[in-house]
Parts: structure tokens; C-alpha cells; sequence
């Protein structure tokens, strides 16, 4: 269900883009193959609260977030960045913990040496 999501929401970024002044009507947006979709205000609240299009009656304006989006590889890669970025996080945040059980291990250490 996820990859369907993000796949309409790559479409109609791709078609947002496209128009002529960077709006469609709800009942423009396609699927993958070009077919109207249904009035789906759960997919373009989705897009909304991801910052790509602003609402306005029943249109949908592409944000300057959505414009950079795909100016920039599209929802897909756009999705690859924050995945690569949460895993840098991860990584950065392990080593930590691993840097300050080095650092508890050797002062317990200290605490038990006896003389």
C-alpha cells in the first residue's frame, strides 16, 4: 500500500509540475496509467502534510518543497535521501553509546583496581 502511495504521489508530482501554473483540480489527478483517480482527500491531505502541494477550495498548488522535489530526482529519490540520512543518524548514534560504554567500562575499571 505504501509503494502505491508514493507511486501517485510521484505521478501527480510529475503532472503538478507539468501544468501550466503549477495546479490541478482534485479531479485531475491520474494513476500510473493515466487514469483519473477517484477524489481522494486522504492522498492529498498525505501530500499536503508532506509539504509538496497547499490546498485551496479543490485545487492543489505545487509548494516550492514540491517543486525541489522533483527538480531534484523525484518523490522516489527524494525518499532515498531521508532513508540514507536516518541511517547516517543510526550510525552516528551508535558509535556514541559505543564511545561512552568504552568510557563507563574503563572508569568502572579505575573504581575496581585495588593497590
Amino acid at each position: 500500500m505504501f509503494y502505491q502511495i508514493n507511486e501517485l504521489i510521484e505521478v501527480n508530482l510529475q503532472l503538478l509540475f507539468k501544468s501550466e501554473n503549477k495546479s490541478l483540480m482534485f479531479s485531475e489527478f491520474k494513476d500510473k496509467n493515466g487514469k483519473k483517480l477517484d477524489e481522494m482527500i486522504e492522498f492529498f491531505q498525505i501530500m499536503e502534510k508532506e509539504k509538496l502541494i497547499e490546498i485551496e477550495n479543490r485545487k492543489c498548488n505545487l509548494t516550492e518543497f514540491g517543486k525541489s522535489v522533483i527538480e531534484n530526482g523525484g518523490w522516489f529519490e527524494h525518499l532515498k535521501k531521508i532513508e540514507k540520512v536516518k541511517i547516517e543518524k543510526t550510525e552516528v548514534e551508535t558509535k556514541k553509546n559505543e564511545k561512552i560504554n568504552v568510557t563507563k567500562n574503563i572508569f568502572k575499571s579505575f573504581l575496581n583496581f585495588k593497590l
